[in-house]
C-alpha cells in the first residue's frame, strides 16, 4: 500500500527588524489561474500581518513575497510563523509555511 501525505513545505526565514523585505519563489508548475494569500502569525499576541504576493510571472510559476518595512517595524523581534496559501478550482491548500524570525542586524 501507498502512502499520501499533503502538508507545506517546510520554508524558515529570517528578517532584518526595521528593513524592508522580500524573496522569490518560482515553482515548477504554471500557476496562472491561481490566487495566493500570505500571513506572518505573532506568536506571542497570535496577530496576522498580511504578506503582499506579487504576480512576477505566473505562467513560469514566479511570485514574490513581500512585507513593508512599515509592518515589519511593527512586529517583535522573535520567531513568528508564516504561511503560503494558493486557490485554484475553488481549492485552497497550504504550500510552504515556517518560522518567521526577525531580527536585529548587530
Amino acid at each position: 500500500m501507498t502512502d499520501f501525505t499533503q502538508i507545506p513545505g517546510k520554508l524558515n526565514v529570517t528578517a532584518t527588524h526595521g528593513d524592508d523585505f522580500l524573496f522569490n519563489l518560482d515553482f515548477d508548475i504554471s500557476l496562472t489561474g491561481y490566487t495566493f494569500s500570505a500571513q506572518v502569525v505573532s506568536v506571542s499576541t497570535n496577530t496576522l500581518a498580511p504578506l503582499t504576493v506579487t504576480n512576477t510571472d505566473l505562467s513560469a510559476g514566479q511570485i514574490q513575497i513581500s512585507l513593508a518595512k512599515a509592518t515589519l517595524s511593527g512586529l517583535a523581534n522573535a520567531k513568528h510563523h508564516w504561511y503560503l496559501d494558493w486557490t485554484v478550482g475553488g481549492k485552497t491548500r497550504r504550500v510552504l509555511a515556517g518560522v518567521f524570525e526577525i531580527v536585529d542586524y548587530p
